[in-house]
């Protein structure tokens, strides 16, 4: 239900869908949104305060902050200790919000050098890697996905990629299954619903 919550809020601070990239729109929302809370801390900051000094900047907390000093502070942050689990995940969390995915992978695999088991991350670095791919997901974010749903089976955005890989596949009786579960859990005026109630009715 947290899940549901977040890609819930998410749809609703999201920018509008554009009818030919709906579907890439829908699945980054998803993906990143449970991340809600980093979203928030960098829209609070001021992007015409660049030309401050740095140091000052830093001070603080990191809510308070604006986007590129929460990235300096973070990878100060990780210098100093580089095997913070917590560290490279809000990393993480922040290069998928800017779409940096390239890096934003670098982050998720160290998160999971630390921890081999966080769900997040692989779903993370999953996604991180389809959109490297153009959107394609390949076996790696495949691996990635099931590993995931086989330790959270109700991990929502796994599940909405593991479909799209199934309909990429041709294996639309698969991906209808998911398409129906996930769309049993959604109210009808979500744009993911919607879009879920297109694929279905295919």
């Amino acid at each position: 239900m947290v899940a549901l919550a977040a890609c819930a809020v998410g749809y609703v601070v999201s920018r509008p869908l554009h009818a030919r990239r709906d579907k890439k729109a829908a699945l980054a929302t998803l993906a990143f949104m449970p991340l809600f809370s980093l979203m928030v801390y960098l829209a609070i900051g001021n992007p015409d305060s660049a030309d401050a000094p740095l140091e000052p900047r830093l001070e603080g907390a990191l809510e308070d902050l604006p986007p590129g000093a929460v990235m300096a502070k973070l990878e100060q942050r990780l210098r100093d200790a580089p095997n913070d689990a917590t560290g490279w995940l809000l990393m993480a969390r922040l290069r998928m919000t800017i779409e940096d995915y390239p890096k934003a992978a670098d982050s998720w695999q160290r998160l999971l050098a630390l921890e081999s088991d966080n769900s997040e991350a692989m779903v993370g670095l999953a996604q991180a890697l389809i959109e490297q791919d153009g959107g394609v997901v390949s076996e790696a974010a495949i691996d990635l996905l099931d590993t995931a749903l086989a330790s959270e089976p109700e991990n929502f955005a796994a599940r909405f990629w593991r479909a799209e890989a199934y309909d990429q596949l041709g294996e639309t009786a698969q991906a209808r299954i998911l398409w129906r579960q996930m769309r049993e859990k959604l109210p009808d005026n979500m744009p993911l619903a919607k879009m879920l109630d297109r694929r279905l009715a295919k």
